[in-house]
């Protein structure tokens, strides 16, 4: 009777399978091998193993096939021993389970099911959280449509795409999104066309209103799983509403933002447990060179209420680099993995120099945003 932890075994597809030649005591080596992983197992029958074993290892053979059809060239306890020795070292997985996805998705995500696997997590778990989580994106201009393309390709769920403007001149740009052919039109009907196209399973829910009152903002994003604000600098006042916003429902969220040469990753806001993005903005004031000055800035901002995104400085490599890092941290934060930016962090990356930093924000304490629950109140206009 079998041991394996298994039903039906399976070998994912990004290991290599090499077989070394006997040494001089007759022992072969066997090597597992991933972009990441190298795992040699030492002893004899290993070239009988490659060729009548490892084909077998497909997910779809239950035990008792493998046994059955191997019989002749291995005893059942050997055959037990073997695959025990490969599971130990996590280079198998289940292939008996209930797909998450459909085989066509599964077999477009071969590549980050195969990561989930060497990351120690179950793939189909992973994927199934993926699939039944809402990630809710604001501001669709270059950062925000490559965060929506981003996630929509590693299937998450669904997506909400709220922008209430157009595609400007700039946009084709900044976010291969788009093309010369969709200037003037929704930005979030051209980037659910997008996705519609690469991604069908992904279901997308489009928001093109401009929000006059917390409550309405509140409407759009409550039931995601997930918050991410992609929005430029002269739309700060609603950053701050939806600061508000995610902390009174609550709801995890991320910033994500360039500046010239730069790309701004955070903070990544827990309600009442990390920095909120009041206290990073006051806290981003309170250490320039010239405070003055930077709340001038600040309040100059606020009062725009104006996406400018096409017309600051930037780089097309800036936004995709900054959309698909904040897509990364989503995704690792629906999946559970452990994320940098946990805790109100900010990472900033740039792009003359190929530096990164990375800054803790620590909460200002009464903060009027987050320094209670009781603080945090509905407003009905701007």
């Amino acid at each position: 009777m079998s041991t394996s932890p298994f039903r039906k075994p399976l070998l994912p597809t990004h290991y290599r399978v090499l077989l070394e030649p006997p040494d001089e005591k007759g022992d072969e080596v066997l090597q597992f091998l991933s972009s990441t992983r190298r795992i040699k197992l030492k002893g004899h029958s290993f070239r009988e193993f490659r060729r009548e074993v490892v084909p077998l290892l497909d997910g779809r053979h239950t035990m008792a096939d493998i046994a059955s059809a191997t019989a002749e060239v291995f005893a059942p306890s050997d055959l037990d021993a073997a695959l025990g020795t490969l599971a130990e070292h996590g280079i198998l997985r289940e292939g008996d389970v209930a797909p998450a996805i459909s085989e066509d998705v599964t077999a477009r995500l071969t590549p980050q099911l195969n990561l989930f696997h060497d990351l120690g997590a179950d793939p189909q778990a992973v994927q199934a959280r993926l699939a039944n989580s809402t990630v809710a994106i604001v501001g669709l201009a270059g950062t925000g449509a490559a965060v929506a393309v981003a996630l929509a390709a590693a299937q998450v769920g669904t997506l909400r795409l709220i922008d209430s403007d157009g595609v400007s001149r700039s946009d084709p740009y900044l976010a291969s999104a788009y093309s010369i052919e969709d200037i003037g039109r929704p930005r979030a009907d051209v980037v659910h066309n997008r996705i519609a196209q690469n991604a069908p399973e992904v279901r997308c829910q489009t928001i093109e209103e401009d929000f006059a009152s917390d409550e309405a903002l509140r409407s759009a994003i409550d039931g995601s799983s997930f918050v991410v604000c992609c929005l430029a600098a002269g739309r700060i006042s609603l950053a701050y509403r939806l600061n508000r916003v995610c902390l009174a429902l609550p709801v995890n969220w991320l910033s994500a933002s360039t500046a010239a040469t730069e790309v701004i990753l955070g903070p990544m806001v827990t309600p009442y447990e990390s920095a909120c993005f009041l206290c990073y903005k006051m806290r981003v004031v309170a250490c320039a060179e010239s405070p003055e000055d930077e709340y001038a800035l600040q309040r100059l901002l606020d009062k725009r209420k104006h996406d400018d995104s096409t017309d600051r400085e930037s780089l097309v490599f800036a936004e995709s680099l900054a959309g698909n890092l904040a897509a990364l941290e989503v995704l690792k934060a629906l999946a559970g993995t452990p994320a940098p930016l946990a805790g109100g962090h900010v990472i900033v990356f740039d792009l003359l120099t190929l530096r990164t930093t990375r800054h803790r924000v620590l909460r200002k304490p009464w903060c009027p945003a987050c320094h209670s629950r009781a603080a945090v109140t509905p407003r009905t206009g701007p």
